[in-house]
């Protein structure tokens, strides 16, 4: 109101509350997910109504077809991790499904603490059938990773229709470099590729979602208020290795919702 020069005497905030309501934008908890901008919108579009066709012929695509899905996560260490967790969240006027900034990635000392890096996979059926601590992120230690850990990640995800050794994670530069691709061809195995900043066509995210905030709910109830990196290390893990199998076939079961939701609003965000 200040910026625009509204005078407080004669407009009420609560009239501008109202304004702002009536055009989409609420008073929501920040996101840290990028815009989408119109040609990412239309490349999700595009993936939407491609799937949608797959899975009038495979309904159990992302289930009985995708073996696994795998993306990388940060956990920030706080030295007090009751005292972060009862802390309100910021909240920005945005419009729902919108982000209004993009994280930095690859740093293990960002603002806000320490922070753990795990790169973590989940099958339908198993549950999360891989997680691994790692300290940086690139093109190389990515093909190493590949090299050492798919077949394992393919074995236990079981076996899956149809012929291809499909798995799904996001486009991270360093996951998607030459090497990373080449490591890939070479145990053949083949990516099922998803938009650029579509966090919701991966389901993992979502699992990551809930472990923070069981971690959240962790301390406040153990009253947890001194925690050092190894033994919040020690606790993540934990928490994400006894993660409930049924939360995970629950998330991977909705794709074929998510899919419908993108594309019957033309790329825009989904609610999940």
């Amino acid at each position: 109101m200040v910026e625009c020069g509204f005078d407080s005497q004669r407009v009420h905030q609560r009239t501008v509350s109202r304004y702002l309501n009536r055009n989409g934008f609420y008073m929501r908890q920040a996101r840290k997910k990028g815009l989408l901008n119109d040609k990412d919108k239309r490349l999700r579009l595009s993936y939407a109504r491609e799937m949608t066709r797959v899975l009038r012929d495979h309904p159990d695509y992302y289930t009985n077809h995708v073996a696994f899905y795998l993306d990388a996560v940060s956990f920030v260490h706080k030295n007090d991790p009751r005292k972060a967790a009862i802390q309100p969240k910021s909240r920005v006027w945005r419009k729902k499904g919108e982000g209004l900034a993009v994280t930095a990635k690859g740093s293990k000392t960002l603002a806000g603490g320490r922070r753990l890096h795990v790169l973590a996979a989940i099958a339908w059926g198993k549950g999360i059938i891989l997680s691994k601590v790692y300290d940086k992120m690139n093109g190389d230690f990515f093909a190493e990773f590949v090299q050492n850990n798919f077949n394992l990640c393919f074995g236990k995800a079981g076996p899956k229709t149809g012929r291809k050794r499909l798995f799904v994670m996001d486009n991270d530069p360093c996951q998607t470099s030459k090497k990373a691709m080449l490591a890939l061809t070479q145990i053949e195995c083949n990516l099922h590729r998803i938009p650029p900043r579509s966090p919701d066509i991966n389901p993992i995210e979502n699992v990551f979602h809930l472990v923070k905030k069981i971690l959240h709910r962790e301390a406040i109830e153990k009253n947890i208020t001194k925690e050092s990196f190894d033994a919040f290390k020690t606790r993540v893990l934990r928490c994400l290795n006894t993660f409930k199998i049924t939360t995970i076939d629950k998330t991977i079961g909705s794709m074929p919702k998510r899919i419908e939701e993108i594309r019957s609003s033309r790329g825009k965000r989904s609610k999940y």
